[in-house]
């Protein structure tokens, strides 16, 4: 952010930081779900449900792969993930993005402000989190998209006034 290159350099580069970073998370889970020993054994287990943060998606696979209900823990999800999961609409023309230092008052120019910051953050969340619904449909042998995954929970404990 402090960085004196041009607009578009920094972008690029945030977006090859982005890919790096969540390829290297999704095969942790990858590796975690193809693990049958290990997968097995939680099974054997008998836990009564699965505690996760949604934020990475493997938690709500694990949590469908073993038919246990799932409990997210969060503060919010990026892209409105959160939003799609709990059913909550969240419309850009009045409700301000994360981060984007608006109120919920805002005058048209902080309205299209809204709506570049929601493009910009579904251009890199496609990155982020398509691939998990792959892993997902994969793993559980059925299509599952991530707004099936984040539409799993049993019960979301916001840290945050989501309405």
């Amino acid at each position: 952010v402090f960085e004196k290159k041009p607009f578009l350099q920094r972008v690029v580069k945030t977006y090859k930081k982005v890919k790096k970073d969540s390829a290297l998370l999704l095969s942790a889970c990858s590796h975690l779900l193809h693990n049958k020993e290990l997968m097995a054994s939680l099974g054997e287990s008998s836990f009564d449900a699965v505690l996760t943060d949604p934020f990475l998606p493997c938690g709500p696979i694990v949590a469908l792969y073993l038919a246990l209900p799932v409990v997210f823990f969060l503060h919010s999800l990026p892209c409105g993930l959160d939003f799609q999961g709990t059913r909550c609409p969240s419309p850009p023309s009045y409700v301000p993005r994360a981060l984007s230092l608006n109120s919920d008052h805002m005058t048209f120019l902080q309205r299209v402000k809204n709506m570049l910051i929601l493009v910009s953050e579904s251009f890199l969340c496609n990155v982020v989190y398509s691939p998990y619904g792959a892993l997902a449909s994969e793993v559980l042998q059925k299509d599952v998209t991530v707004q099936d995954l984040m539409g799993s929970a049993s019960v979301w404990l916001l840290k945050r006034d989501f309405v």
